[in-house]
């Protein structure tokens, strides 16, 4: 029955991503055919031109980016998402996901933490996002560290102020981290896995 449940466990998540990129690619295909075959006989259409023209076109907002006056007109149109009720919420919390994401991996002053909780005489894991407050006057605490707390099973979380002397750092990955609360530990750290290739190899 363990085995069984083993080749599931790669199965179902290898379906799940394959499903994903299948329907990404099909998704772009009939997006973008309409448009070169506007510009191409359809005879020189070729599978996969509509999703390489997809992926050129997110390359290239990008690069457009990096321009002076694209940058206003993004500020410009932004701001008019913000003032828009809902919409303004929902843009608001995608970016700021897709930029706290992004920043994981290139800002070396996060990392992951137990927090200790003397009510319960229990510890959360939490991620560092910020320890410099030097605008922040109100803050009576000795040495605050800001802590983002990730909620299991959910895509958002909460953050608080923690003084440093309740937080004690793990040499944990904080990608590899992010996965480990978001399942409730249901996925495996690198610790773990490497446990488990020792048991199975003995």
């Amino acid at each position: 029955m363990k085995t069984f449940f083993n080749g599931l466990s790669i199965i179902i998540p290898t379906a799940l991503i394959l499903y994903i990129i299948v329907w990404v690619i099909k998704y772009t295909e009939s997006l973008f055919k309409p448009i070169i075959t506007l510009l191409l006989p359809e005879n020189y259409y070729i599978l996969g031109m509509g999703f390489l023209s997809g992926i050129m076109l997110v390359f290239f907002v990008g690069l457009m980016l990096k321009l002076w006056i694209m940058q206003k007109l993004k500020e410009y149109i932004e701001k008019i998402i913000h003032r828009t009720p809902i919409l303004g919420t929902v843009y608001g919390s995608v970016k700021d996901s897709f930029k706290f994401i992004s920043s994981l991996k290139k800002d070396e002053s996060k990392h992951v933490v137990l927090v200790d909780i003397p009510a319960m005489n229990a510890q959360i894991i939490g991620i560092v996002t910020r320890r410099d407050f030097e605008n922040f006057h109100e803050l009576e605490m000795d040495e605050p560290v800001f802590v983002y707390f990730q909620m299991s099973y959910n895509a958002g979380g909460y953050s608080l102020f923690i003084p440093k002397k309740h937080i004690k750092p793990l040499d944990l990955d904080i990608e590899e981290t992010m996965g480990f609360i978001v399942t409730a530990g249901m996925s495996n750290t690198k610790e773990d896995k490497d446990a488990e290739e020792k048991t199975d190899n003995q």
